[in-house]
């Protein structure tokens, strides 16, 4: 496990979500770094490792090929899922370091190649909530939920698998797009990294908002915007409020 220890926080959380025995497809892989160390840890024993760039495609190439990992770690070039074949036998996917909605249309373009994948593991910097929505709109549980400060910067850590799409949900006693917007299994866990996102963004969008309010006050897109923000305070000023009380 010492060589997991060494990755970066958010890689290590995602890493150790990963089941022994599975046969990975990391994509993004940028510099394989994810592959490589569970392979290297014993934890799996294949994986293709994928990455639309070419810099980062090369880099991976040089990383496993001294690495002496050739025969176990395929890395490839092309666009989301389009490099996967169905003779790789895929068990598990990850996507990290991305927006929610360039994963979201990641999943949405390579739907197909997910046959007989069983486990998504997901890692959004920004808007998680998209990702949520695509999961439940195609049937899959998220079955945890990790929220990870890695150098100031928060990642949602979303671990789901084919299953049944409502048992997260409806625990809280908020609303439904409360808990997609928070992540149901993150509300329940609460916790020091959730409480500093959340009012960190109440304060940004309370700047925001603010900023609206003087440079348009009447304009029918900044009254709309101002809405927008001022409903998006209001779940996160709830959502606080019922993580600390627990």
């Amino acid at each position: 496990m010492e060589l997991i220890e060494r990755l970066s926080e958010r890689l290590r959380v995602i890493a150790l979500e990963v089941e022994a025995g599975a046969v990975l497809a990391d994509i993004g892989t940028d510099h394989a770094q994810l592959p490589e160390a569970l392979v290297q840890a014993g934890i799996i024993q294949s994986a293709v490792a994928s990455d639309v760039n070419a810099g980062p495609f090369q880099t991976a190439l040089r990383n496993i090929e001294s690495s002496g990992l050739s025969r176990q770690i395929s890395v490839r070039h092309g666009s989301g899922l389009e490099p996967l074949r169905q003779e790789d036998h895929i068990s598990t996917v990850t996507i990290a370091g991305m927006g929610g909605s360039l994963i979201k249309s990641i999943l949405d373009e390579g739907n197909d190649k997910l046959n007989g994948v069983n486990t998504l593991i997901l890692q959004a910097n920004v808007a998680a909530d998209l990702l949520r929505e695509w999961l439940y709109a195609q049937g899959w549980q998220i079955v945890k939920e990790k929220l990870v400060r890695d150098a100031d910067h928060f990642y949602e850590v979303i671990v789901a698998k084919r299953g049944h799409k409502e048992a997260p949900y409806h625990h809280t006693g908020l609303g439904f797009e409360e808990e997609m917007m928070f992540g149901p299994l993150l509300l329940h866990q609460g916790g020091e990294a959730f409480i500093a996102k959340w009012e960190g963004e109440y304060e940004h969008l309370t700047r925001v908002k603010g900023q609206i309010a003087i440079a348009n006050h009447q304009d029918q897109q900044a009254d709309s915007a101002y809405g927008r923000i001022d409903q998006q305070l209001k779940r996160i000023k709830e959502a606080l409020a019922y993580v600390k009380s627990r």
